[in-house]
């Protein structure tokens, strides 16, 4: 009987130890990366893109705050700021993407060390952006100025023609103005800087009105 008993003893210990704690720590599942927004834009080649691009890091599901995401332009130039960032509360960190100077594809990844799915890539489209033109021409209508906003470079000129059988002017809010006109007169401004130059006739006041972009 007492050998029994023993027997019975040393198997509950077995089971009890087997069943117990082993001393060893559960495995944490890995870190999963996934983009979130600014795939796919496309932009002026040589300029920074209107949307940022960004990523999202979880761990089973739930964002995961602290990691370094790590951004590289994989083609096409250009260039990304900041070169690496940290996800914040809500998983996400973001970038800013200026796409190389050639117009065409352009690529970014962002990668997260261990972390699955990682690098994911961005993809984006530059372009070609058509210069400014160094004059350019507006009609002084009855009532109107046609076009009714002109562009042009920095150093370049606009030239106002009457064409109407009113009288008209153009007036700035500072610089050269034309003085009241009739039809066949003309007048020239250059511009030196950049920036957006309104522009009425104060005879006919806010309805007759235009505007200079210089670039």
């Amino acid at each position: 009987m007492k050998l029994s008993y023993r027997v019975l003893t040393l198997a509950l210990v077995l089971v009890a130890a087997a069943c117990g704690d082993d001393g060893t720590t559960p495995q944490e599942s890995d870190p999963v990366l996934a983009k979130t927004s600014g795939d796919a834009q496309t932009g002026d080649a040589g300029a920074a893109l209107p949307n940022p691009v960004v990523v999202t890091v979880t761990r089973d599901g739930s964002a995961l705050s602290g990691q370094t995401v790590t951004w590289t332009v994989a083609a096409g130039g250009g260039s990304v700021d900041p070169a690496s960032s940290t996800t914040g509360a809500n998983g996400q960190a973001s970038a800013t993407w200026t796409l190389g100077a050639t117009a065409g594809g352009n690529s970014l990844q962002a990668a997260v060390t261990g972390a699955t799915g990682s690098p994911v890539t961005f993809t984006a489209t530059g372009e070609s952006v058509t210069p400014p033109p160094t004059t350019a021409s507006v009609n002084v209508d009855d009532n109107f100025f046609d076009p009714s906003s002109a562009r042009i470079a920095v150093g370049g000129t606009v030239t106002w023609d009457w064409v109407g059988s009113v009288t008209h002017n153009v007036t700035f809010a500072s610089g050269p103005n034309s003085g009241d006109q009739g039809n066949g007169a003309s007048f020239m401004r250059t511009f030196s800087t950049a920036g957006s130059f309104g522009y009425t006739c104060t005879i006919h006041g806010a309805a007759m009105s235009g505007t200079v972009v210089v670039e």
